[in-house]
């Protein structure tokens, strides 16, 4: 290994290695056709115990990389998370942010609804927080998801695939298992830590990348509204040019409520994308649009960034890339970041 003393222990290369990593040129610079010029981004993270941890510590500094195709368009790569998605951010984010307000004491289980990415992100934190863990799922989630929370130690509770209006609901389950047995229901439907750790972690970094750029709008899915409004809130404290644009499903009520419109039944199968109603965690004053898409149209646009331009997404990630194409098809000037929000990897029984 070059440039490491001879004798160097494990604890020391790493850190030579993540040095030698931080100060490394960019390979964006070297693409002449896309408008970025971006440096690599200082590790932003503003959570000790997670920037100190060796596995917590590769949560964030995620990429934002040219779309192969279209010049218009960047890519950041938060499926370059350790369980593949942004959920990393916030499942160390409520852990780390609860303990430090008090309300979540050293080694107590922590329990929280998810049939999607958090879920992945909880676990992988409460395993290495010392935090005994609970994950409610509905009964139809496949058994992939619920086999890769297992596999980082985490207990994994089945609820009917009810309603949010019934007693039965995966989100009541969690919160009753939660006052049963002494635990705390991190709840990121409803925790203002969900927006919090996007506005200071996420947001930040993604600024960083592109404060130097001519980027014009950011895009990316809205579901429990963290990610999107806490990233609009930090940029529109930066730059109140920069368009942030939030992509829900078809059947979803986020983008009615949004355009003012009553709320409907939801429908929507892709997860992680849309809900029910708009969160309480949710700024939605930061966004100037939200566009919705089909499920259908978001898998197809996925299905193709695959297998046409190798970039690898989950569904909703599709969507909001279907979005970020129309904007750049309305508008030659648009330069746009979308949010690549996860991995394939979850989603096969539903890709073609």
């Amino acid at each position: 290994m070059e440039d490491v003393p001879d004798g160097a222990g494990c604890t020391e290369i790493w850190e030579i290695m993540s040095e030698r990593r931080s100060g490394d040129p960019a390979p964006e610079k070297d693409l002449d056709d896309s408008f970025l010029n971006i440096d690599v981004c200082d590790p932003s993270c503003p959570y000790d115990l997670a920037r100190t941890d060796p596995i917590l510590r590769e949560i964030g500094d995620t990429p934002v990389v040219p779309h192969p195709e279209n010049e218009q368009i960047a890519m950041k790569i938060e499926r370059e998370n350790p369980t593949l998605s942004h959920k990393d951010r916030l499942g160390a984010g409520m852990i780390i942010g609860m303990r430090e307000k008090g309300e979540l004491e050293d080694g107590q289980r922590v329990v929280e609804a998810s049939s999607g990415n958090t879920a992945g992100g909880v676990a992988l934190a409460a395993n290495r927080l010392g935090h005994p863990c609970t994950i409610v799922m509905r009964e139809t989630t496949s058994p992939v998801k619920k086999g890769f929370v297992h596999s980082l130690g985490a207990e994994v509770i089945e609820a009917p695939d009810a309603g949010h209006d019934e007693d039965f609901y995966y989100q009541k389950v969690a919160q009753r298992y939660a006052e049963e047995h002494d635990a705390v229901f991190l709840n990121q439907y409803e925790n203002e830590l969900n927006r919090m750790v996007h506005l200071e972690w996420t947001g930040p970094e993604l600024y960083q990348q592109i404060h130097d750029t001519d980027v014009t709008h950011i895009v990316g899915a809205v579901s429990t509204c963290g990610i999107m409004t806490g990233i609009g809130e930090y940029i529109n404290s930066q730059d109140k040019h920069i368009q942030i644009v939030g992509v829900d499903g078809e059947e979803s009520n986020i983008s009615r409520v949004f355009h003012g419109e009553e709320m409907e039944k939801y429908d929507v199968d892709i997860e992680g994308l849309g809900q029910w109603r708009v969160t309480d965690v949710g700024n939605m004053e930061v966004l100037d649009d939200v566009r919705s898409v089909s499920d259908s149209i978001a898998i197809s646009r996925a299905e193709h960034e695959m297998s046409d331009n190798g970039v690898l997404m989950g569904l909703s990630s599709g969507a909001a890339m279907e979005v970020a194409q129309q904007i750049t098809q309305e508008s030659p000037d648009a330069n746009v970041v979308t949010i690549i929000h996860d991995g394939p990897e979850q989603y096969f029984n539903k890709l073609h």
